[in-house]
């Protein structure tokens, strides 16, 4: 019978503690996404966002904002926005997506949608299918089709909820097809 000499004992043990160690800390005990990964965005991160006055949202780091509305690409608007039909329809032909936040969201969408300027842009009328009172209403051309989505939560989302939200809608505006074309 082979005697191990007793650095060699020490060496091995030590080696299989070092490894069991490392595989250890590689695993996650947390099913809750890491900090970086809440923070990242398919799209706004890469999108200029201007964010009207009164809105009252702490902007994630990551987003990139702008101080005039004539350099977004994405606008974030209070419900009660003093941007008439004519603006919102030049920016939607400017490809630009509208966000409009607040209690009166889907009234003002629709005031926007239902007027001549919006019926002579565009294809569609931008309705929505109605249930409920939507919070936050994001709206993006899709070739001469303007494309609206609507939000709801049952108590009140936090800022990085909503810029989630304004993610994917950015997202799900980039996959669409005009109707008629998929």
């Amino acid at each position: 019978m082979e005697r191990w000499p007793r650095r060699k004992v020490i060496y091995a043990a030590g080696s299989g503690l070092v490894g069991a160690f490392a595989g250890c800390s590689s695993l996650q005990t947390d099913s809750k996404p890491s900090d970086t990964e809440e923070q990242t965005f398919k799209r706004l991160d890469r999108t200029a966002v201007y964010v009207a006055d009164g809105i009252g949202f702490t902007i994630p780091p990551e987003v990139e904002t702008v101080s005039r509305p004539q350099d977004a690409e994405l606008l974030v608007l209070p419900s009660d926005t003093n941007a008439d039909t004519r603006q919102a329809v030049e920016w939607l032909t400017d490809d630009r997506t509208l966000a409009l936040w607040g209690d009166d969201a889907e009234a003002t969408w629709l005031t926007w949608m239902k007027s001549r300027e919006f019926a002579n842009a565009f294809e569609n009328g931008g309705y929505l299918d109605s249930e409920g009172n939507p919070r936050l209403v994001v709206g993006g051309t899709v070739g001469q089709w303007v494309i609206p989505y609507r939000y709801q939560w049952e108590s009140e989302p936090s800022d990085r909820d909503v810029f989630r939200t304004l993610d994917r809608s950015l997202v799900d505006l980039q996959n669409e097809t005009p109707p008629g074309r998929g």
